[in-house]
């Protein structure tokens, strides 16, 4: 069984990356369009806040994590390692979600109104 990645393929930045990792790990990622998954409104939202990926064993990886995950699959990925030290998790983290929220908010804003 493979781990599945959630990802906005209405987001060009998203869809570039996720065409590099299918490239990469299809061996060991499915990737799946939020877009096309049967959710809730709200859980759809919040699927296309951050990324998302669910392991062998079901349990959910979201935001940088998830990224790490991607990461990790590829010797590419060594980076996510020492990203991953407390000192440096805490500033990268914050950022990674002030850029997701920003992209988030930019793309989807209108929609959220017309909940």
């Amino acid at each position: 069984m493979k781990k599945t990645v959630y990802y906005d393929a209405n987001c060009p930045l998203c869809r570039r990356e996720i065409a590099l990792w299918r490239k990469l790990s299809s061996h060991i990622f499915d990737f799946k369009d939020v877009h096309q998954q049967n959710l809730s409104s709200e859980k759809r939202a919040e699927m296309l806040r951050l990324l998302h990926v669910q392991d062998e064993s079901g349990q959910w990886h979201v935001g940088l994590n998830a990224n790490f995950q991607l990461w990790r699959s590829h010797p590419i990925g060594w980076p996510s390692y020492l990203l991953s030290l407390p000192v440096f998790y805490w500033i990268t983290n914050k950022l990674y979600n002030a850029w997701a929220m920003r992209r988030y908010n930019k793309r989807y804003e209108c929609e959220q109104c017309q909940l």
